[in-house]
């Protein structure tokens, strides 16, 4: 991932090209992908993803010793036999695994994809194809191992984040400058590390490409990595970054553009927290916990999930300022969380700070920040004659006009003049129980 403020993808260079060394191993030849297994369809293996809406993107490796982000060897040229002088210092002994999924759950996300190699190179898991890797640190722990063992103790589904570029490995060095060949030996190497991911943890939600966009598909053998993961993780969830359309779309930074009716894409928006993916010491920019929820909301409402990301201290602790905001995101759920999971969207927003969602015969209208004792007319549209209407987070009934269908319409109308009777919540969900 980038820090779009700071750079953008197509600014990077062959600058690293003069980087020499490294600890990689030379790459074991990768047997020929065999046939992909079968696979069922999207509409098998998806529901529960689209159903999900909001999960926890954790962005931790090598560069957290630095504390300026997970850019931060391109951006300060540290050249390869520097950068590997952070491996003795890397040593995040406060990891704890059940911490990190217990916070998620907290959070009311339903889904993990964490860092298993970032552009920086340095694997995150026991790869028997390097030693640029965490086991080989102070901490000595196959981290990655850890954590998917807790998500699988707590029914969380786990996906990998996968760099395909790598600063660091020798085969990869002549491959800097964008649209150059990629090497056989490191497309090998990719394949080897797949076959790994995909073998060595048992069940995974899925693999979540980046780094791609050097390269072309072709040059990537990209068809050939899908189907190492199709042919090994069936069930699994490939997203778009290898260059090829795949299972979900992920736009960056931004919630992306709502999808028509007919269009049933999976999409899933990846966004921080504060500026940076990777820890940054100085990056105080904090969305609030009402910006989140909002977020979050606005994500449903455009038929989106949100990935919300983290990046852990070196210690390998999350941060108090995100570990606040997100249980605050969670209580926030608790209350309201039937007008964000498993909803469909509904037509737009009434005004601009809002955002409709359903789910079975209920309509959910999302006001934000809706000052106690201001009052607000709605009209909305509905497919059923509407029955009840009322506040979500207290069940306070609201007052509405049915209006008689025009035209012929099956469809019926209702209209609603009500004041904030003290809801103070950035999110104030009114819900429309409409006739099944």
């Amino acid at each position: 991932m980038q820090n779009p403020r700071k750079l953008t993808r197509r600014q990077f260079s062959a600058s690293l090209l003069a980087a020499a060394g490294g600890a990689c191993l030379e790459a074991s030849p990768v047997p020929a992908a065999q046939p992909a297994a079968e696979v069922q369809p999207l509409s098998v293996r998806g529901p529960w993803f689209r159903d999900a809406r909001f999960g926890m993107f954790i962005h931790f490796g090598m560069y957290a010793v630095l504390k300026r982000g997970e850019w931060v060897m391109y951006r300060e040229r540290i050249l390869i036999p520097e950068y590997e002088k952070l491996i003795p210092q890397f040593n995040p002994s406060r990891f704890n695994a059940r911490e990190w999924v217990d916070l998620a759950k907290a959070a009311g996300q339903r889904y993990i994809t964490i860092t298993s190699k970032h552009h920086e190179g340095f694997c995150m898991f026991d790869s028997k194809l390097t030693d640029y890797k965490i086991t080989r640190t102070p901490f000595g722990r196959d981290l990655i191992g850890e954590l998917v063992a807790e998500c699988h103790r707590q029914n969380m589904p786990i996906s990998f984040y996968y760099s395909l570029m790598d600063w660091h490995h020798p085969a990869y060095q002549p491959s800097l400058k964008s649209g150059t060949p990629v090497s056989a030996e490191f497309v090998d190497y990719l394949k080897g590390h797949l076959r790994e991911l995909c073998t060595n943890y048992g069940r995974i939600a899925g693999i979540w490409f980046d780094g791609g966009w050097d390269h072309t598909p072709e040059q990537w053998h990209s068809r050939e990595l899908i189907d190492i993961i199709r042919s090994l993780q069936p069930q699994a969830l490939i997203n778009d970054r290898a260059g090829l359309p795949e299972d979900f779309s992920t736009p960056e930074q931004e919630l992306g553009s709502p999808s028509a009716q007919s269009d049933q894409r999976l999409r899933e928006a990846c966004m921080t927290i504060n500026d940076n993916w990777g820890y940054a010491e100085t990056d105080q920019r904090f969305k609030s916990s009402a910006e989140l929820i909002q977020l979050l909301a606005r994500a449903a409402g455009g038929d989106a999930n949100l990935l919300l990301n983290v990046g852990p201290m070196p210690t390998g602790e999350i941060q108090p300022d995100f570990v606040k905001r997100l249980q605050e995101v969670g209580h926030w759920l608790e209350r309201n969380g039937e007008s964000i999971y498993a909803t469909r969207p509904t037509g737009t927003g009434y005004f601009t700070d809002t955002t409709l969602t359903t789910r079975g015969n209920k309509v959910y209208f999302h006001i934000f920040n809706w000052e106690p004792g201001t009052s607000l007319r709605v009209d909305l549209d509905v497919k059923k004659p509407a029955r009840r209407a009322y506040v979500l987070e207290d069940g306070q009934e609201i007052d509405f006009i049915r209006n008689p269908a025009s035209g012929g319409s099956l469809g019926a109308s209702l209209s609603f003049t009500t004041r904030n009777r003290g809801w103070k919540s950035p999110d104030t969900v009114i819900v429309v129980e409409t006739e099944s």
